[in-house]
């Protein structure tokens, strides 16, 4: 498998103690007027990405730590949980 690049940007709605994501990708500069994202595309397919604080397995945050979720990219605006006007719920413990 060939190297993954991952592009995130700094999502300029999150605020601490929010459940949205950190980063998310950065947005789409072929379309100005549209709230879209550059996604990343592994084997033919397009995904969003996003970046969550890191949690432990007690639900505590890590100082520093990221978690980075990959989600397959849908045609619907509800389900882009990259776009920052998402509600950015999923969190993930690992």
């Amino acid at each position: 498998m060939d190297n993954i690049f991952i592009n995130l940007v700094r999502n300029p709605d999150w605020k601490a103690g929010t459940n949205l994501p950190v980063y998310v990708g950065p947005p789409n500069t072929k379309h100005p007027g549209k709230n879209w994202r550059v996604g990343v595309q592994i084997n033919g397919q397009w995904y969003n990405q996003a970046a969550f604080p890191a949690k432990d397995k007690d639900g505590n945050k890590i100082e520093g730590g990221l978690t980075i979720k990959l989600e397959p990219s849908k045609s619907s605006k509800k389900n882009d949980f990259a776009s920052t006007s998402s509600s950015g719920k999923d969190e993930y413990t690992f």
